[in-house]
């Protein structure tokens, strides 16, 4: 545009590149199955005055639209590889704050956790059973405990302690003796010999007797421990044991009770929880995916191996000029004079009012002429009329064309005369063979 006539603005060159630039497309099949669509093809022509300018401008549109299509896919798949690690990044610091409140609240119900359910229920049948065992043999000591005391109230002694032969011996010489005193008189030899010895066996029991006493906590000597608080005294601590562990196993068993009335609640929490950590991972695990496949769709764009624009049929510099069609400019002047021509006659024709036959002159004079002399030309009238029309024929056929080759060779090509004249520069076509496909 450097060249043009008149200085352009930016508009008008605009407009003018648009009207140079053609695309065709069209989509062939060349696909053998049914429904999947074959590659299109894109055809660019670019019209200019020159073949160089027109080859020029169309290597240009196929640099600009090569290195269009090739941005919009590597930012295409740039931004959505970056999506999706984004993604991916944000599912996985929400997975990490769901696992902390997971863990948060099985810490907070350890002992109320759906997965421990059916272990607490076995403890609490287990412990149930113990208090039964506990509370049967509570009641087996509590009757034991009442037959040592019935026993010892009415005996004195205990039925179950072992006595010492000397209080063996004792015992024996008091029964006799009661049974001598039913057949003696108390003044008897023998019941004053059974008198003696128990006197004797009474001071050595009495000793042994001393010799187990304890001393006080005031440092007195205590009195001996009575057989019946001996007797006593296992069954009142395993009573004491037996009741500690009825406690403990009351206590284990409200707790029990506690932890499996509120499982159901947790566990509730506890799934919505899981869900949704499982929806998290789900999520997660398909953005992870999603990125690999962004990550290969990006890698394949870099390289180019993606779906893009593929250049068939490089620019050629053209051979002869597409517009004007000369043939059909050259026939439709031929054709054009030709009618031209045959009207101008006509047209003479008719505005030719010369008499020609004798009927015209019948008609115009009124009457009918005894005879009709023809015009006759001199030699040099039929020279002169021969002279101008081989002469007319000459101009045309010879003076013209040669008049218009001059033009052209030396004054300014014909194609770029008529664009002046015109304002629409004559097309010289340049074509570009384009297609898109998944390669």
């Amino acid at each position: 545009y450097a060249d043009a006539p008149e200085e352009m603005t930016a508009n008008a060159i605009a407009g003018d590149l648009i009207t140079r630039i053609e695309f065709i497309g069209f989509e062939p099949d060349i696909t053998r199955q049914r429904g999947i669509p074959g590659a299109t093809i894109l055809t660019i022509a670019f019209n200019a005055p020159t073949a160089d300018l027109a080859v020029r401008g169309a290597n240009e549109l196929v640099n600009l639209i090569l290195q269009e299509n090739m941005r919009l896919r590597t930012d295409r798949a740039g931004d959505t590889a970056t999506f999706f690690q984004a993604e991916s990044e944000r599912l996985r610091a929400e997975i990490e704050r769901q696992s902390a409140r997971i863990a948060e609240m099985k810490t907070a119900n350890v002992d109320a956790l759906p997965d421990s359910l059916n272990a607490r229920r076995a403890q609490q049948q287990v412990e149930q059973e113990r208090m039964l065992a506990l509370e049967r043999e509570e009641s087996a000591l509590r009757n034991q405990r009442a037959t040592v005391v019935w026993v010892f109230e009415r005996t004195g002694r205990s039925s179950t302690v072992t006595l010492s032969p000397e209080e063996q011996e004792l015992e024996n010489l008091k029964s006799q003796l009661i049974q001598q005193r039913a057949i003696y008189a108390p003044s008897s030899p023998q019941i004053r010999l059974l008198e003696a010895r128990i006197k004797a066996l009474d001071g050595l029991v009495a000793e042994q007797q001393a010799a187990r006493t304890t001393p006080g906590v005031d440092g007195t000597t205590a009195a001996p421990t009575s057989t019946l608080d001996v007797e006593l005294a296992p069954i009142d601590a395993r009573l004491g044991y037996i009741a500690q562990e009825k406690a403990l196993i009351a206590k284990t068993l409200a707790d029990l009770e506690t932890s499996i009335q509120a499982t159901p609640n947790n566990e509730m929490t506890l799934g919505g929880l899981e869900r949704e950590m499982a929806n998290l991972e789900a999520q997660y695990e398909a953005a992870r995916a999603n990125l690999g496949q962004a990550a290969i769709g990006e890698r394949i764009e870099v390289l180019s191996k993606g779906e893009r624009f593929s250049l068939i049929q490089p620019p050629t510099e053209p051979t002869s000029p597409a517009s004007p069609n000369r043939p059909l400019i050259a026939s439709a002047g031929v054709v054009g004079g030709l009618g031209l021509g045959l009207g101008f006659v006509l047209l003479l024709e008719m505005l030719n009012r010369s008499i020609r036959r004798p009927s015209e002159i019948a008609e115009r004079l009124g009457t009918q002429p005894f005879a009709t002399i023809p015009y006759i030309r001199t030699e040099g009238e039929r020279r002169w009329r021969r002279n101008v029309i081989v002469g007319a024929l000459l101009f045309i056929v010879v003076a013209i064309p040669l008049g218009l080759l001059a033009v052209h060779s030396f004054y300014q090509p014909l194609d770029t005369l008529f664009w002046g004249l015109e304002e629409q520069p004559p097309a010289a076509p340049q074509n570009l063979t384009m297609s898109t496909g998944a390669s």
